[in-house]
């Protein structure tokens, strides 16, 4: 039997009392349904904030170690590499032992790297952290979609954009409490060997709430359940990575350079450039945390289609007006806009029947990333070419684009053409 494939419709419906499902028959108690579930949201959670916890004291490193700024982008090559690499290693282990057992390692792993990282001293064994951080980071980003792709399956209703609220939450989280840190004058050091402890130790208490993989996901047909890296591929799967190249492309252009817009294109004050940041991250989090029972009443495909309007319409009539708050009110809607296409994205990837789901959403999350590389340094040279609102319209412009592909986004489970 494969443990990671998708059982029949996800919008069975449960049965809360019983656990059971008119499709499927008995299936899991619903006090175990909350009780994974909850372990997901935790762990989610604690993965936005050792990132931020990281993200967030960049400088701080980077002046400790004397770096300069291309110095510091050879340690963030280090941190891609190690990242998409940890994708494909993502794919192979939760695969082979389930996603529980995969974040019981994987989490304290990825938090425990915040030590070296903090102590590392030169830009060789910084780098060198920050790869294996993000090979760690990945694996744990494969099993815990894995896990609430199969969460959302066995409810028989949307729960994945929630679970990636608590991300963006933990984020937040972790970004004050590095801010409160570095305020307080409290060595890098010791700020990253705290979190690291406490977070690998409700790491694997979380863990430890989650299902097997033999009651998480249902048995594939018989085929290539373990596919190489080539092979396995759909139009659709390809599609899909696709669109979370355009969403994370957009995303992250719009925490690199949503301050410097307002800045110094609007010549705002720095509380103005970071209020701006604010709204964006908040706007996120606020559409992810309604984004389930948004999607259970309209269905993913319209969800996709309305958020792909409001994300890149939004944008560019606030970018187009030009006017400070106007560009404020853009990011806003461009936050709220893709709070839930990445996660109906993954969802979708999740639903097809032709190869494992952690193989499904590492390739989709790898294209992602690619996305995410792609594009601060793209607006960049673009900007250099135009101007940075110029540039800012390629995001906005790419995100409406998406609505022609929204049919990619049923979660229904099908087998795929190849």
């Amino acid at each position: 039997m494969n443990d990671h494939v998708l059982p029949g419709p996800p919008r069975r419906r449960h049965d809360p009392q019983t656990g059971t499902s008119p499709e499927r028959g008995p299936v899991l108690p619903a006090d175990r349904l909350r009780r994974a579930r909850t372990g997901t949201a935790g762990l989610f959670l604690l993965t936005g904030i050792v990132f931020a916890t990281w993200a967030a004291r960049i400088p701080a490193r980077k002046a400790e170690l004397g770096l300069s700024d291309a110095q510091l982008a050879i340690a963030f090559i280090g941190l891609n590499a190690g990242a998409i690499f940890g994708l494909q290693l993502g794919a192979a282990v939760v695969t082979r032992v389930g996603s529980r057992r995969a974040l019981t390692v994987s989490l304290p792993v990825f938090a425990g790297m915040l030590i070296p990282i903090a102590h590392a001293p030169g830009l060789v064994t910084l780098t060198i952290a920050l790869a294996v951080s993000a090979t760690a980071n990945s694996v744990v980003d494969v099993a815990i979609n894995d896990h609430g792709v199969g969460l959302q399956h066995a409810y028989g209703r949307p729960v994945l954009s929630g679970l990636h609220a608590m991300h963006s939450l933990g984020g937040v989280a972790g970004g004050a409490l590095a801010a409160g840190a570095a305020q307080l004058d409290i060595a890098v050091g010791l700020h990253f060997t705290a979190v690291a402890i406490i977070a690998a130790i409700l790491g694997i208490h979380a863990s430890r709430r989650l299902l097997p993989p033999d009651t998480l996901h249902a048995p594939a047909p018989a085929g290539d359940l373990r596919p190489g890296l080539l092979s396995g591929w759909s139009r659709r799967l390809v599609l899909l990575g696709a669109l979370a190249f355009v969403f994370t492309l957009a995303e992250s252009s719009a925490l690199d350079w949503s301050a410097v817009l307002l800045r110094d294109t609007h010549h705002t004050t720095a509380a103005v450039a970071a209020i701006g940041l604010a709204v964006f991250q908040a706007t996120v989090t606020l559409g992810r945390a309604l984004g389930d029972r948004i999607i259970n009443r309209a269905g993913p495909v319209r969800v996709f289609r309305l958020s792909a309007f409001l994300a890149g319409g939004g944008l560019a009539t606030g970018l187009l007006v030009a006017t400070p708050w106007s560009a404020v009110a853009g990011l806003a809607l461009l936050g709220l806009g893709l709070a839930n296409l990445l996660p109906i994205s993954i969802a979708a990837a999740g639903a097809g029947r032709r190869i494992p789901v952690p193989v499904a959403v590492a390739r989709v999350s790898a294209l992602g990333y690619l996305g995410s590389f792609t594009g601060p340094a793209l607006i960049g040279l673009l900007t250099h070419a135009t101007s940075l609102p110029t540039a800012l319209l390629l995001p906005a412009i790419a995100i409406a684009a998406t609505t022609v592909a929204a049919t990619a986004a049923r979660d229904e489970p099908a087998l795929e053409k190849p």
